[in-house]
């Protein structure tokens, strides 16, 4: 499977060019790079396409080659050449598992003088550690959860003992009227 998105990829690009010309702009200083996935976990692999084509097809590139020191890989690692397309290499490479997480930005070397970065982000895997609650709720600190037997306290009992007084005379009018 890593191998069809990788052939994708190299295709894409060569597909890419094609559409566009064989000339480049003179403002185009770098190859044209694509990375796949643009977002991975620490361990996983990248995918790395890379077109070198110069303004003339006898000025693409015959190499290039992949620079892994900041991913803790080989320092110069030669590209993979397309069977179809002239100036058009990939590589595929996998991370190493202790890789913090980042975005990263390996460089890639054309034969031809060109130059670019491929920039990709490393993610990690570890998710946040979930929070349990422990002992009681915090409830606020407002004078109804702090003062005991004040002003509001008298109130409530006070309240409570009318309506025990008007519950109390409800039910025997209740009886009186039942037995008439």
């Amino acid at each position: 499977m890593r191998a069809v998105r990788f052939a994708g990829a190299a295709l894409t690009l060569a597909g890419t060019a094609a559409f566009a010309g064989t000339a480049m702009p003179a403002f185009a200083a770098g190859p044209v790079i694509a990375v796949y996935p643009t977002f991975v976990a620490p361990g996983g692999s990248v995918a790395v396409a890379a077109e070198c084509r110069g303004s003339k097809p006898d000025k693409d590139a015959k190499s290039a080659t992949f620079f892994g020191t900041t991913l803790g890989l080989d320092s110069r690692i030669p590209m993979t050449a397309s069977k179809t397309e002239a100036g058009v290499f990939s590589i595929s490479v996998k991370l190493p598992a202790g890789i913090m997480p980042g975005t990263y930005s390996p460089s890639v070397d054309c034969d031809n003088g060109m130059s670019g970065t491929a920039m990709f982000t490393v993610r990690s895997l570890v998710k946040p550690a979930v929070v349990v609650p422990a002992g009681a709720p915090v409830t606020g600190d407002g004078i109804t959860s702090t003062a005991v037997g004040g002003p509001l306290t008298a109130a409530g009992l006070g309240i409570l003992g009318v309506s025990s007084i008007i519950g109390v005379f409800a039910l025997r009018r209740r009886k009186a009227n039942a037995s008439k």
